[in-house]
Parts: structure tokens; sequence; C-alpha cells
């Protein structure tokens, strides 16, 4: 497959474009211009700003698919109070462009990254772990993400949104399961996020659960 990747110069992103080069997919990679990027072998790289007017229907008419492993970024990553980095709705615009251009293109699989927590999931998440969602930057995230899955489902495509747990850096390790609890040791790596992702793309039925809760 020809596969458009959204945020591959994130942690899940690169993942996903080098398990999906490994498998025989041709990979093109769309990445800011500022960011610092070292490919896989193999893969297209194009350079632009997702939000560019033009520019999603432009790469999605040369493509089977779209991956996404966008999400708003903070100034410091690592603390969840820190004031954000991107615009507070990119996901959900990024969805509402997918929406208007990838029928126009025949293009009906979408796969994205979305959280544990968001929507209804909410209140499968511990209460300490709901309390900080709630209470931090992170509810600008969370929002962001269940307008982006809003989007998608009223949009007629064949989409998905994963939701994982809390994100460790790592390669895969097959060991994924969907959980129905999100609790404070609740943990996946990385490379296990996109690796479920390239299986659940390369697979020929339509998605079912359209918003499964993933950890290791």
């Amino acid at each position: 497959m020809k596969l458009l990747v959204l945020g591959a110069s994130g942690g899940c992103g690169r993942w996903f474009c080098r398990l999906a080069l490994a498998r025989g997919h041709q990979v093109h990679a769309l990445v800011r211009p500022t960011t610092v990027f070292d490919p896989p072998a193999g893969t297209d790289v194009i350079r632009g700003d997702v939000l560019a007017a033009g520019m999603l229907d432009r790469l999605v008419e040369e493509c089977d698919a779209v991956i996404s492993a966008l999400g708003i970024k903070r100034q410091a990553p690592w603390n969840p109070w820190s004031a954000l980095a991107s615009p507070p709705d990119l996901c959900t615009r990024v969805a509402e462009s997918l929406v208007a251009v990838m029928p126009r293109h025949n293009v009906r699989r979408v796969v994205v990254i979305s959280a544990a927590g968001v929507g209804g999931s909410i209140r499968h998440v511990h209460p300490l772990l709901r309390w900080m969602i709630r209470h931090s930057t992170m509810a600008a995230s969370y929002a962001d993400l269940a307008g982006m899955e809003a989007v998608l489902a009223g949009s007629g495509l064949d989409w998905l949104a994963v939701r994982p747990t809390t994100l460790t850096a790592g390669s895969p390790t097959g060991k994924v399961r969907v959980v129905e609890h999100y609790g404070l040791t609740s943990r996946i790596a990385r490379g296990d996020v996109a690796a479920w992702m390239l299986n659940a793309l390369e697979g020929p039925e339509l998605f079912e659960a359209r918003t499964p809760m993933i950890s290791s």
C-alpha cells in the first residue's frame, strides 16, 4: 500500500514508518520544515505544514490510506502542566481536512492515535489519572482528540482511533491487549502501538471497534 503518515517524526510515527517499510509498503511522511527527522531508509519525506491550504488534498491523492500519529505538543513534554506548543485544535482541524479530501480521491481508510480516557472511556481511568487529565494542559489535548474522533465518526470513512494507555519508549514486543481500564501502572511501548495500527490497517475487513483502548 501507499501510506501517508502524519506525525512521522514522533515516537509512534517513526516506528510506524520503520515497520511499514519493512513489510514492503510505500511510506510518504509529511514533516514540518523545521523538524529534525532522520527517516528510515526508503521513506519519501515531504516537508510542509499539515494545516496549509491544499497540502492534504495533494498528498492524499497519491495514497491508499492515511495514518495520523499527530498530537498536541507541550513546551516541556514531560510536564502535564506545561504550556501548549501546538494549536489547541490541531487534530480536529486535520480530521476535518481529511474528511473533506479523502472521499474526493476515493481513499477510505484512516487510522489515528487518540488516547485512553478520551470521550466515554474517561470513566474507566484511575481517579488520580482522571484528575490529572482534567486539571492540567492535558485537558486541551483530550478535548482535541475527542473533537477528532467526533469528526471521523460522522464522516462515513472506514476509520479507527486507537486509544493507548501511557506511552513509553521501546520497540514492539507483541504483547498488546485491548483493555477496559486505564490504571496507574498501565503502559504500552510506542513500537507496540505502531505495530498494532499497522496490523489493523493491513486487515481486509472494515474496522468494527472504532476506539479500542490498548495496553501491554
